[in-house]
């Protein structure tokens, strides 16, 4: 999730990365994913296709909306904050947080989502993106572990990550209104229903 209170250039950056996502997601409805450029869509969005560069890596990355994943201050603190739930749950809430900070506005979920059924190299590049922000979350659950008075391995940990997504892919997929949603309470809500889930499970098997 974003700060609650955003610099101005956040919110410029926010609104840049916007305007170009959406700028490529028109485009591509219009013209098909193969027939759409990186200039075209630089000119949609009335930017150069220099600052196209700076906002993202790729044209594929502009129509998923998806930037390179990063730990913000604020998740960071969420995470290290006990009184915000055990290190389980707070994993979860730090995998939701790196992945919406990544990807673009809840409101253009489903143009993306239908993109992306329709065509098998971005949903490899979905994969990829949410990979790499399991990477990102297992390094920081591994550097967190290390401090604490039971360290895991970074196997552990790994699973420990694995799961915490998987609770999240099930919280999205028995409430769907939430990949649109901005309502971070619903969410939350939705997580730690989720969570109660898996732990039960967990229960069931151990």
């Amino acid at each position: 999730m974003s700060e609650s209170n955003p610099s101005l250039r956040e919110r410029h950056r926010t609104r840049t990365l916007t305007e170009i996502h959406q700028a490529a997601l028109e485009l591509v409805g219009e013209c098909g994913y193969g027939d759409t450029a990186v200039d075209a869509i630089a000119e949609r969005a009335g930017v150069s296709r220099r600052t196209f560069f700076n906002y993202y890596p790729s044209k594929e990355a502009a129509v998923l909306g998806t930037t390179e994943p990063r730990i913000s201050d604020a998740a960071r603190e969420r995470f290290l904050d006990p009184a915000t739930g055990d290190e389980f749950a707070r994993t979860v809430r730090l995998f939701m947080d790196v992945l919406r900070d990544a990807t673009g506005p809840p409101e253009l979920t489903a143009r993306r989502h239908e993109l992306v059924e329709n065509n098998p190299e971005l949903k490899r590049r979905v994969g990829m993106h949410i990979t790499t922000v399991e990477s990102l979350v297992v390094s920081m659950v591994v550097e967190h572990s290390a401090h604490g008075t039971t360290p895991r391995s970074e196997e552990t940990s790994h699973a420990f990550v694995l799961l915490a997504g998987a609770v999240i892919k099930f919280a999205f997929r028995t409430n769907t209104h939430l990949a649109t949603t901005l309502d971070d309470d619903a969410v939350q809500l939705a997580l730690d229903h989720a969570i109660g889930v898996f732990r039960t499970a967990l229960k069931e098997i151990s």
